[in-house]
């Protein structure tokens, strides 16, 4: 397939680039900051000293520990500094409110001047004329353009134009697992099938030990950072891309409801802790850093979450992993969701010199120069870093990069799917995991959606 043969050449070439050249968001506070810089102007309208003005809302507040944040931030610093006369109104926002607040301006047609667009509401946005391609701007700009790894624009690809500036690459689904936790409970690897994982599980419980802990309050995480890659497990990468284009395949195929019910499985054995639903994807690393829980699901940007918050010990400890193989899946146990999932866009009605700033400011926090900055706060970017500084990287990041040279990355779901077939999706994950539908219900429900 070929989406998934590109991003494979992505991780690959992340991969290479720590060794070749040296190498939802943890906020608990949202806020609302204005901010004014000095220095030089980058507006290019001519040798315009123009005051501008832009408002930008986005989901990386300061007090953020995540390595996108962290990165972002000193980007942004750097560009306010050398340009006195755009001043950026920022809203920051955590993941999940951030997701609800910008399909409501989305909706009002209240978007500001910059904001930041999840792969599957990229077709509903241009459907409402609320972005415009971002081809013509990179074709202007060629060291920006070529700056950007194979595949990155992916999940903003619609009808061959870009409609997106990407910033990151996403494994949604890692599992952390603390191996003391595991070792005592008497499992001394990493299970590589499902009747050891399951068998796993009663032993961690069996000693008092929350085996995973999940929060899907934002309802993204089940889907996301456990069922994109579980279904998968089950479907293989031929299935979605048969959903994807329309060629036969349906949720209500044998294979999808295996992996529904696998799901499930997990939590009627007592694999997730009972507030499930009511706890978000921050929270749910909290019991892990106490040592109450073994492992815990989410993508790479977590990796940056455990090196900056998790005590020295859960450091130490921590190990990455991926889902075993399940008994006649179709999957193989390497492939892993994978992807951009979200991307930097610019209010369609703006112009002028404003237009223009709004491109420099996204340029600032995502070409090569802001790469470096954010393979050295162990984030992991869309674009070529220059010159990173190897010792900068934590022993997690290693890690994970050595795992991430063998994963064959699939789609995610909710970068690929529309908005709206994902929202049927992940509210019914709320009720699966609770026993509140069967997997054959929620098939049916999400495969009525996927025929509107």
């Amino acid at each position: 397939m070929k989406r998934s043969i590109k991003l494979l050449a992505l991780l690959v070439a992340v991969s290479m680039i720590f060794s070749l050249a040296a190498c939802g968001s943890s906020t608990v506070s949202e806020d609302s900051t204005t901010s004014s810089s000095a220095g030089q102007s980058t507006v290019d309208s001519g040798n315009s000293q123009e005051p501008v003005t832009l408002s930008f809302i986005h989901m990386f507040p300061k007090e953020d520990t995540e390595g996108n944040s962290i990165a972002f931030h000193k980007a942004m610093d750097k560009f306010k500094a050398d340009n006195p006369n755009i001043k950026i109104n920022e809203e920051p926002l955590s993941h999940d409110n951030y997701e609800t607040k910008v399909r409501t301006l989305a909706a009002g047609n209240e978007l500001p001047d910059m904001f930041i667009v999840k792969g599957s509401m990229t077709s509903m946005f241009i459907d409402n004329k609320l972005i415009n391609p971002v081809d013509d701007i990179l074709n202007a700009d060629p060291d920006w353009k070529n700056s950007f790894l194979q595949g990155a624009f992916d999940d903003f690809t619609v009808g061959g134009k870009n409609y997106g500036i990407p910033f990151q690459m996403l494994n949604t689904h890692l599992i952390y697992y603390n191996k003391k936790l595991l070792n005592d409970a008497g499992i001394s690897t990493f299970p590589t099938n499902w009747k050891d994982f399951l068998d796993a599980i009663n032993k961690l419980k069996a000693k008092g030990i929350t085996p995973i802990s999940l929060g899907n309050k934002g309802n993204w995480v089940a889907e996301s950072c456990i069922l994109s890659t579980l279904g998968d497990r089950f479907t293989g990468p031929e299935w979605f891309t048969s959903i994807k284009e329309k060629k036969g395949a349906k949720f209500t195929d044998p294979e999808f409801v295996g992996a529904l019910a696998a799901l499930q499985e997990l939590a009627k054995v007592g694999a997730f802790n009972s507030d499930l639903n009511s706890i978000d994807n921050m929270q749910q690393k909290t019991p892990y850093y106490n040592g109450k829980a073994a492992m815990f699901m989410e993508g790479n940007w977590a990796i940056s979450n455990v090196i900056n918050d998790a005590p020295k010990d859960i450091q130490e400890n921590t190990e990455l992993a991926l889902l075993p193989a399940v008994d006649g899946g179709k999957g193989d146990p390497m492939e892993n969701s994978a992807g951009g999932a979200w991307a930097y866009n610019v209010n369609s009605e703006l112009e002028g010199a404003k237009l223009t700033a709004a491109y420099k400011v996204l340029r600032a926090v995502t070409d090569a120069d802001y790469a470096k900055i954010a393979v050295e706060s162990n984030a992991f970017p869309a674009s070529n870093p220059k010159d990173v500084d190897k010792s900068k990287l934590a022993p997690l990041s290693s890690k994970y990069l050595e795992l991430a040279a063998k994963i064959k990355p699939v789609p995610i779901y909710d970068a690929q799917l529309s908005a709206d077939l994902i929202q049927v999706m992940n509210t019914g994950l709320q009720q699966l995991l609770i026993n509140n539908i069967s997997p054959e219900e929620l098939a049916k429900k999400i495969q009525a959606e996927y025929e509107k």
